[in-house]
């Protein structure tokens, strides 16, 4: 006798990761403050009390591509077909003609999608109406998931996940991360600066996630550039930012950034409860903030500071450590400054670079002088000192840390 299918966990969420799958899960992890969950690369699964809205959850993740919900798992080839005609069926009754798509993960060998999507539609033939929506891809870009309505009243998207021996474990797709805004806040906003390197949106708010400090924190970016991580937290909702900057570019850039997002970015400011938020900025180099915050005052500083001169790839041993030791005087001096104004216990999330060079790296040697100005640090995960972020064919990789002011 056939062991039928296993029903669905009670709020058994699916998260479809970005590029960095531990960067990703380390956010999730530190925005729902648990840390029981499954991750079988790019999929990281987790229970969790019902999300009263994913696309706003989503909107405030920076890593996560998807969020699904889990239906079943462990199924059988001819169970999880007749179960997603069966999903297809519900839909259809209430609303009509239906659309659907499959996009698959974590399986070994290449499933015959499109044989499937046609196998669903003769299963049902005759009885209900459905347009097949498929990508010779093994899975649907969030471009065309949205585009197709495969997440609203007349559409459905299924992930299909291996269960191993064979078997298949199934989910829907409740929203996709929304890449036009993205794409706004990264390329549409008025003050951008190519030339001397640009942090992404979806980075900033992966960092700004990671620190895991409530809404009403004092955040200070002190190298705060064009202001995409002020920008981004903005966006989260949080409501006391403070940027500084050496360059007077710099800040000028981050106040006509921030005046975009809360006058002119259409996704953003119709959300706005009360009057637009103010920052204080600052031009100064950091080894005078202590002049323009009072001491122990602020409760996360949240940076991507210089990384150095743009690299082509070409540059010596000799060169890339010296621009490292040149760097590892500015992290070290930049953490005696924090200490004077930062609470106790108060979280630091930076980046420190390192040097692509042959198939290694060259790494700012910092870490033990850091500690020494009077920070420890705090692991993500399952004690993973640091997490990284790295564009494929940039010389540049970054090292996300996180410490804790002592005391």
């Amino acid at each position: 006798m056939t062991k039928p299918p296993q029903q669905k966990a009670k709020n058994k969420y699916w998260f479809v990761l970005g590029r960095e799958p531990l960067l990703s899960s380390a956010e999730i992890e530190a925005v729902f403050g648990l840390k029981n969950f499954t991750l079988n690369p790019p999929v990281l699964k987790m229970s969790l009390p019902e999300l009263p809205d994913p696309k706003d959850a989503i909107g405030n993740l920076g890593g996560t591509i998807k969020i699904g919900l889990e239906i079943g798992v462990n199924f059988g080839m001819e169970d999880i077909l007749n179960k997603m005609a069966e999903e297809i069926k519900k839909i259809a009754k209430e609303n009509g003609k239906t659309n659907f798509g499959l996009s698959c993960y974590n399986l070994n060998s290449k499933l015959p999608i499109k044989i499937w999507g046609m196998e669903i539609k003769t299963r049902l033939r005759g009885e209900v109406s459905t347009r097949f929506v498929f990508k010779n891809e093994p899975n649907l870009s969030s471009v065309t998931v949205e585009k197709n309505g495969l997440t609203g009243k007349k559409g459905i998207e299924f992930l299909i996940a291996s269960a191993g021996n064979g078997k298949y474990d199934l989910g829907k797709t409740l929203a996709v991360q929304p890449f036009e805004e993205l794409g706004q806040r990264d390329f549409g906003r008025p003050a951008r600066d190519d030339a001397s390197g640009m942090l992404p949106p979806k980075l900033a708010m992966i960092m700004i996630n990671l620190a895991q400090i409530p809404r009403n924190a004092i955040i200070l970016d002190p190298f705060c550039g064009s202001g995409t991580i002020l920008t981004e937290a903005d966006v989260i909702g949080y409501k006391n930012l403070i940027g500084a900057d050496i360059s007077n570019k710099a800040i000028a850039d981050t106040k006509k950034n921030f005046e975009w997002l809360n006058k002119e970015y259409k996704p953003f400011a119709y959300k706005k409860q009360t009057a637009n938020n103010e920052i204080k900025l600052y031009e100064t180099e950091i080894a005078r903030i202590h002049e323009f915050v009072k001491p122990a005052s602020i409760d996360a500083i949240i940076t991507e500071p210089y990384l150095g001169k743009p690299l082509r790839g070409r540059e010596t041993k000799i060169e890339l450590e010296k621009q490292a030791n040149e760097l590892k005087k500015l992290y070290i001096d930049a953490f005696t400054e924090f200490k004077k104004i930062i609470k106790p216990k108060g979280t630091v999330v930076i980046i420190i670079p390192k040097f692509k060079y042959g198939n290694g790296w060259v790494k700012i040697n910092c870490l033990e002088e850091i500690k020494k100005t009077g920070f420890e640090i705090i692991p993500f995960l399952k004690n993973q000192t640091f997490l990284f972020y790295h564009r494929p064919n940039q010389f540049v990789g970054r090292e996300i840390y996180r410490f804790i002011a002592i005391s």
